[in-house]
């Protein structure tokens, strides 16, 4: 349900996984009389089991950490949530679902098919619309390195397993300025990602004055193939503003 509904994270990294497994497997066992086969037979075996954990993550468990994320939000009825790099919406719609009539969810993405399977608009817009989500999700198109969103607009903001695709590291760095700057006085970020910049985004929170409030590994739910690949999570609050004496 989960993949119908929200499709694949990097399709094309599961098809490299999965052809480049069964294709060792089976040269391996066509030249099985003619030469030692236990090294072809063993990388087989390792890019199928790292298939299997892939697949996991993508269908399952991604969602168990959404699920384990979003108390930590502190979400209220009339949240108003940018979501960056939103995708088919499977943590937008989990947040939607948590608001009340007055709360809202922006859902933001470029809509890029190598990110997630069938990444478009129309399909997030069509899960929105069948989950009875619509009065409390708006879906933009935009870019996360410049957001065309006025200082201090959203209660918090969240972004699951996308700013590492932003290959360069000063446009990365930007992204999260951006989502920091977007962010209201006394409001909450969150980013849950893979790759191997947690202490980048820390950085960049601690050099914007945030008070960090969640530095970690996610564990097996978060390797995507194997625990190189694993997942974080780094949350921060935007200091209230003082007030006047």
């Amino acid at each position: 349900m989960n993949i119908k509904r929200y499709g694949v994270d990097a399709p094309f990294a599961l098809l490299v996984y999965t052809v480049f497994g069964v294709g060792l497997l089976w040269h391996a066992y066509v030249n099985r009389v003619n030469y030692p086969i236990g090294i072809e037979m063993t990388l087989g075996i390792i890019l199928l089991l790292g298939a299997l954990v892939y697949l996991h993550t993508t269908a399952q468990g991604k969602y168990r950490l959404f699920d384990q994320a979003i108390p930590h939000l502190n979400l209220k009825p009339d949240s108003q949530v940018l979501d960056l790099g939103c995708g088919r919406g499977a943590l937008l719609t989990r947040i939607a679902q948590q608001l009340g009539p007055n709360g809202k969810v922006t859902g933001l993405d470029l809509w890029l098919s190598r990110d997630q399977s069938n990444n478009r608009m129309a399909i997030t817009q069509k899960n929105v619309d069948e989950l009875g989500l619509s009065d409390r999700v708006d879906l933009v198109t935009g870019d996360m390195t410049k957001l065309n969103f006025p200082d201090a607009s959203f209660d918090v903001v969240t972004s699951s397993f996308a700013i590492h695709n932003i290959k360069n590291e000063r446009d990365r760095i930007n992204a999260v300025k951006e989502a920091i700057r977007v962010l209201k006085p006394g409001g909450h970020i969150m980013i849950i990602d893979t790759g191997r910049n947690i202490n980048e985004y820390g950085k960049v929170f601690q050099d914007a004055g945030l008070q960090i409030a969640q530095s970690m590994g996610l564990g097996f739910n978060g390797w995507w193939a194997t625990p190189l690949t694993d997942s974080y999570v780094v949350a921060g609050n935007k200091p209230a503003t003082k007030t006047a004496k």
